[in-house]
């Protein structure tokens, strides 16, 4: 049954306002922990309260008056009558005649003018133009623009008021958990709980009525009378099944009773309200009135007698039914196919007759049934595409399976984030994957957009297998604790442990008083009183955690260095390990040094481990000359050769002429390419045709030397040296050949000791003689040298001393020519004048026509020739002087001093000189038959020099 509408609410006596209110209050703080509003109706004889008697009431709360002087509201009226309230923004005092605006959240008051231009400033910063109150951050739309009272209803309140701004009439709030409204006179501050009278209320079943105050009338819940619900429910006479005070309809009857069933067959124990009375016969023909249905197989058999049908317990008629396979009532064959008339039955015992049509027959599936006419429901056996959970597959399933609801499954795993977005799904063939796929797209274009909306909310609408149940058990913040939560996105909550002890610094002047939460750190500006180990004077700096060390000790000290070796001075104390920076060149096992510095492990013998060796291997490998460039492997069971070499080599083709670079490519089981011959090119064959031709004609080049001058020369300067350098490489050749003679694995390679520069460079030279090939390696101070067995390898025909011995006879030979040259040149007569120092300007016709000019005394000499040295200087000559005599000579020396000075009185030259031509008259071979010029310069080849005149003065000294 439901409760009656409560009455309309009485006003209270505006004499008990103010006494009331101050009940409410006192009522709300005895029960804090209780809300009146949402559980049922208290006990009115525990609240100490007698409602019939007023003046019981007036006197209680009377006395409860005097404990509410310390309210927000009288703080705040006292400060402002004081004139000691203190604005946040600009840190005045408000006074009853300023002008002020209050928060409506916090109620904090402001001066107008100050909270407006915070507003207004605040506002500019944000899109939205919202602004945060200062006190306790909430945010405001409108501006404070005016001056009004406490409840807002008077602008620019008179300040003679009894309260500070306030209008003097009733707040007039109203309740937003009654109909009331506040009674109390414009004020300050949150308002006081209603302590009206509510209205009078019946109980849920509305048999009675009452009236409570509205601190403790159940607007929402209602309230329970003591007397039992007496209604009836059902025809049988039993009452309402709850059997107390209830709002709504009664529910169905709950009493047990024992009926019948419908077949008759037992009696079954059942609730009243689940029985449903039907008539039925047994088969004797009696009637029987069952209630429920018992659950057995009843066997009803057709009027035939024969055939009969299994049906669950339910009521059974009094005639038979007919056969269902009686001639009258079956019109075809199975599939319908075939008509009556072609059936010949004539009672239900005779056989059914079976077509041979298809079935043909509409399944549930949708396919039509393949199978010869047939008794019997039909069954499928096609099968169809079918999608997996997920969507990402196809399988053909069969239709059976289909009707059941088999969905098949593929093994692809989800790959959606969970909902802590840390952890992927990954079951296989979840059914919710795009869904969730399609929710982190959304999720990123809002991103895009600036548009995304609170992750928590999506948590809400998510499906249930993507909700992630592990656990956090992450560290929080504090350090010690772990988050207890489900796995989650985002930080962890703060940790909400405490500790019920002080939290005191290490020097004792600062302490957070218990409960102290987990994470605290407390902060000490105090200086710190820990005495260093080291017993030196701490440094000044404020006092701290054990975790957090103090300053490390600055006072300079003398320490020995970690190897023993050395004092180290001016070392700060708190230094402890000090090197004095000497490398350890103790040799290892595998060759290399230790190249540590200054360890104190070095000088106990514990030198670096040769597994660590961090230097090259540097090791002459086995199938090529050159060195291992790994990193050293001494002690392990690896060879240099397991690495195949990349050193550049230089390979030449067999007649000497083609040269190219390739890699030496040596490794286990394969020897390097050096010495091998590279294929000629057509240079190569060019030239082996012209030697042919050569040899054809009988026109023979100068033969080469057997070895250069280079090694001649440093073989004249170190000949014990040079000659130990020759029988090396001698003994090296000749040992290979008889050991390839001997079909013994030869050694092709052999390899000097680290020398100088100049030393190597003379095995470079000397191998070209043997057809080695010759190659530098490592870097100094240990550059050395290696030779290399090539396929032209031989010994040289002489030796080097035999080599210089005939350079020195050839030397011989030639000074002695060359003297003989000289003596013929020195005895020989001048056939020409040098015109030297020709003046800038002049040119080769006119020192050509001033000579005409001075011979024009000598018609015996005939037609001259001016011929052009170099710059500046010409040389005089005749057909007249071919054949030389001593008076021609003598006509020579005439004419030379007339052209010297001549030709210098004229501008024309500075200097003459007598000189001899050689017999083609294009080599000036003497000058003033002082010497024989070296070089002899060609008129036709224009030398450039430092100095033009640089022959000539050879000649004058």
């Amino acid at each position: 049954m439901s409760g009656l509408p409560p009455e309309p609410p009485e006003e209270p006596p505006s004499a008990h306002v103010g006494t009331v209110e101050m009940a409410a209050n006192e009522l709300s703080s005895a029960n804090s922990s209780k809300s009146s509003f949402e559980e049922a109706t208290p006990d009115i004889s525990e609240s100490n309260l007698d409602l019939d008697s007023e003046s019981d009431l007036e006197t209680e709360l009377d006395s409860d008056l005097e404990q509410v002087d310390e309210s927000l509201a009288s703080t705040i009226v006292q400060e402002i009558e004081e004139g000691v309230y203190v604005c946040l923004v600009c840190t005045c005092e408000i006074d009853r005649h300023s002008q002020i605006w209050s928060c409506l959240d916090c109620y904090r008051v402001y001066d107008l003018e100050c909270i407006r231009d915070w507003a207004t400033r605040g506002s500019s910063t944000t899109a939205e133009r919202r602004w945060r109150c200062p006190a306790c951050h909430v945010e405001h739309k409108k501006l404070p623009e005016r001056f009004t009272c406490w409840c807002g209803r008077k602008t620019n309140p008179r300040p003679d008021s009894m309260i500070s701004f306030s209008c003097g009439n009733s707040c007039g709030h109203k309740y937003d958990t009654c109909v009331h409204q506040c009674m109390v006179q414009c004020h300050p501050g949150k308002h006081p709980t209603c302590g009206a009278m509510g209205p009078t209320m019946r109980c849920k079943c509305g048999a009675e009525s009452q009236q409570l105050p509205c601190l403790m009338t159940p607007y929402e819940t209602g309230w329970q009378c003591d007397s039992p619900c007496e209604v009836v429910v059902c025809s049988m006479g039993h009452r309402c099944p709850q059997k107390e005070c209830h709002e709504g309809l009664c529910g169905a009857c709950s009493e047990q009773i024992s009926v019948l069933c419908y077949c008759g067959h037992e009696t079954v124990e059942t609730a009243c309200s689940e029985t449903v009375p039907r008539l039925g016969y047994k088969e004797d023909g009696s009637e029987i009135v069952g209630g429920v249905s018992c659950g057995r197989t009843v066997r009803s058999f057709y009027d035939c007698e024969t055939h009969f049908e299994d049906l669950p317990c339910l009521p059974l008629p009094r005639n038979k039914p007919h056969c269902k396979l009686s001639p009258d009532v079956v019109k075809s064959c199975y599939c319908g196919k075939t008509a009556q008339s072609n059936i010949n039955r004539t009672k239900c015992t005779d056989p059914m007759p079976v077509c041979n049509n298809p079935c043909g027959k509409k399944l549930g599936c949708g396919c039509l049934c393949k199978a010869q006419c047939h008794s019997g429901p039909c069954e499928c056996y096609n099968s169809q595409p079918v999608k997996c959970g997920c969507g990402n597959c196809t399988f053909l399933v069969p239709c059976r399976a289909i009707e059941q609801g088999f969905i098949p499954k593929c093994l692809h795993k989800c790959t959606a984030l969970l909902s802590c977005r840390k952890h992927v799904h990954k079951a296989v063939c979840c059914e919710f994957e795009q869904t969730a796929l399609g929710r982190e797209r959304e999720m990123k274009r809002q991103i895009r957009n600036n548009l995304r909306a609170n992750f928590n909310d999506q948590i809400l609408t998510m499906e249930l297998c993507h909700i992630c149940t592990r656990d956090c058990n992450q560290l929080k913040k504090c350090g010690i604790h772990r988050c207890e939560a489900l796995c989650h996105s985002g930080p962890c909550g703060v940790c909400l442990e405490s500790s019920a002890e002080d939290l005191v610094c290490n020097c004792g002047k600062t302490v957070i008083p218990a409960p102290v939460r987990c994470g605290t750190k407390i902060q000490c500006t105090e200086q710190c009183i820990r005495i260093p180990a080291c017993g030196h004077r701490p440094g000044r700096h404020q006092c701290h955690e054990d975790d957090v060390p103090c300053p490390r000790c600055t006072q300079p000290v003398t320490r020995r260095c970690e190897c023993g070796l050395k004092e180290v001075k001016n070392v700060l104390c708190s230094v402890k390990s000090v090197s004095c920076g000497t490398i350890c060149n103790v040799r290892k096992d595998c060759g290399h040094p230790c190249n540590r510095a200054c360890l104190k492990e070095c000088s106990a013998g514990d030198h670096a481990p040769v597994s660590q060796c961090p230097f090259e291997c540097r090791k002459i490998r086995n199938f090529c000359p050159h060195m291992c460039s790994s990193r050293c492997h001494s002690g392990k069971n690896t060879s240099c050769d397991n690495v195949k070499c990349v050193q550049k080599v230089k390979l030449k083709c067999s007649c000497g002429n083609l040269e190219q670079t390739a890699v030496c490519g040596a490794f286990e089981g394969n020897y390097s390419v050096i010495g091998k011959c590279i294929p000629c090119d057509d240079d190569c064959a060019v030239k082996a045709r012209e030697k042919e031709l050569r040899a054809a004609f009988n026109v023979s080049l100068p033969p080469e030397p057997v070895y250069n001058e280079h090694v001649t020369s440093v073989y004249r300067r170190q000949r014990n040296w040079c000659r130990q350098t020759e029988l090396k490489l001698l003994e090296f050749v000749s040992n290979y050949k008889d050991m390839v003679a001997a079909e013994v694995e030869p050694q092709k390679s052999l390899h000097f000791p680290a020398m100088l520069k100049p030393q190597r460079d003379f095995i470079h030279h000397l191998s070209e003689s043997f057809n080695l090939y010759c190659e530098s390696y490592d870097k100094e101070p240990n550059r050395a040298v290696f030779v290399h067995i090539t396929d032209n390898t031989t010994e040289p025909s002489e030796t080097i001393e035999q080599a210089v011995a005939h350079q020195d006879d050839s030397l011989r030979k030639a000074q002695f020519m060359e003297e003989l040259r000289q003596k013929r040149l020195d005895d020989g007569f001048h056939n020409a004048i040098l015109i030297k120092d020709v003046f800038f300007g002049v040119s080769k016709e006119d020192v050509e026509r001033h000579v005409s000019n001075l011979l024009a005394p000598h018609p015996e000499v005939g037609d001259i020739v001016i011929l052009w040295v170099k710059d500046s200087t010409y040389a005089f000559t005749a057909p007249y002087f071919a054949t030389m005599d001593q008076e021609k000579e003598n006509l020579l020396f005439k004419l030379l001093s007339l052209f010297k000075e001549k030709l210098r009185d004229n501008l024309v030259a500075f200097d003459c000189r007598m000189c001899l031509l050689d017999d083609d008259m294009t080599n000036v071979l003497k000058v003033d038959s002082a010497n024989v010029m070296k070089e002899p310069l060609s008129k036709s080849a224009k030398q450039v020099d430092a100095n033009a005149f640089a022959v000539l003065e050879q000649s004058m000294q």
